[in-house]
């Protein structure tokens, strides 16, 4: 509602509501369609907790579709009484087209959990605690990889791979290349973050370097093909290779104290809490990372400014501070599996309170402007990933019962 209401201009209701001869570019098309998919997912988390029974499910999930469609509907409308708003009839069909994908997504998705779940998966996860905590642990570095190759537009010529490997030519040019700290910072605890996922989410560390290199290959080749302007820089490749030397490092590290008798448990609690700092370095270095707005910080406002100059942009911010939510909620969650009880509760107020302090700390960086953006997306991501994966695992954080004791013998 924020996002379709904002920054409107004066209400001035003369505007053609749901307007057909209006053009619909590609990147409107998909704003549109992504827009609404989670709220498709979170009818689907309602339909899940509220519901039981396949015709009381098939029901529910019209209603919610409905509803959806609905609420897109009242937002063209009103933005027809809006002088810098076009009410187009096309936004309305791609907003329930998103709102429809994303009950459906999270319909297969349940589907998906429940195959996993089912005895023939069960020797492949015994031992390895709740299946919550390992679909959290892979989706880390999925959600990444899906924040740099946006928007998932690919193309395979000669033109398109050099121009997105055109960073490279700097290193021809006789002046030395200007590498930006913050940037180096950020993509380094991403990448720690993911090498940390994937160790929690394996059981050995050989296996962990292994889906580290691959998604890292995989992240690199995806960017080098996109169809716009790619996000690669040295300062990617440098966060990426500093990264991966630190993982080698605390893989042997590991080794040589399970070696010394370092239990399982204190294992998991090691990786979860490397978990949740690289994620917050990763995101503070955004967020501290002096602008190129002005000279000077703009005041601090309590209302959101993000979307204000554009989609894409929003997307983006959505994307990264969502996948902060997620780290934190995989870290906390692992740690409470192995012990830690007050892990959940505990690190999520801590980052959304760094995430408050980081803005109000850009009043003092050159070029940014403050605002409860950042915290509220954290939070809104805490709740929402928390409701996917439901509360807390019962067996998290209790000791294993002790076996009883033998009887008097008789």
């Amino acid at each position: 509602m924020y996002q379709s209401l904002a920054a409107g201009g004066t209400w001035e209701c003369g505007g053609t509501p749901l307007a057909v001869d209006v053009r619909l570019s590609r990147t409107d098309l998909l704003a549109n369609v992504v827009a609404y998919v989670p709220l498709g997912i979170l009818g689907g988390v309602v339909l899940g907790a509220w519901t039981s029974g396949a015709r009381r499910r098939m029901a529910f999930g019209a209603l919610a579709a409905v509803a959806i469609a609905g609420l897109s509907l009242t937002m063209e409308v009103l933005q027809a009484c809006q002088s810098a708003r076009v009410s187009s009839v096309w936004d309305w069909l791609a907003n329930s087209a998103g709102g429809l994908a994303g009950l459906a997504a999270w319909l297969l998705a349940g589907q998906g959990a429940r195959t996993l779940a089912s005895p023939a998966w069960a020797p492949a996860r015994a031992g390895q605690g709740d299946l919550g905590v390992w679909l959290l642990a892979c989706a880390v570095p999925l959600v990444w990889l899906l924040s740099q190759t946006k928007p998932w537009v690919f193309a395979v010529d000669v033109g398109t791979l050099r121009s997105n490997l055109s960073f490279v030519r700097v290193l021809a040019e006789p002046a030395p290349v200007d590498i930006d700290l913050w940037h180096v910072a950020r993509h380094f605890g991403a990448w720690a973050a993911i090498g940390c996922s994937w160790r929690l989410a394996t059981s050995r560390g050989v296996t962990a370097g292994a889906l580290w290199v691959g998604t890292a290959c995989v992240s690199l080749g995806l960017q080098v093909l996109l169809d716009t302007p790619s996000p690669l820089s040295f300062e990617e490749l440098g966060g990426m290779a500093v990264a991966g030397v630190a993982l080698l490092a605390a893989i042997g590290v590991e080794r040589r104290a399970h070696a010394h008798g370092q239990t399982p448990q204190s294992r998991t609690r090691a990786w979860a809490r490397a978990l949740f700092w690289a994620g917050v370095v990763s995101v503070a270095a955004y967020q501290l990372r002096p602008g190129s707005g002005g000279p000077e910080a703009a005041d601090f406002s309590w209302w959101p400014r993000v979307g204000l100059r554009g989609l894409g942009g929003a997307l983006d911010y959505a994307l990264l501070f969502g996948w902060c939510g997620l780290t934190v909620v995989a870290a906390s969650r692992s740690a409470a599996q192995a012990g830690v009880r007050r892990a959940p509760p505990t690190w999520a107020v801590s980052v959304v309170l760094i995430m408050l302090g980081t803005e109000v700390a850009q009043l003092a960086i050159p070029g940014r402007g403050p605002d409860v953006s950042a915290p509220l997306f954290t939070l809104l991501s805490l709740l929402g990933v928390t409701a996917l994966v439901g509360g807390r695992h019962p067996d998290e954080g209790r000791e294993p019962p002790a076996p009883p004791r033998p009887g008097p013998r008789v």
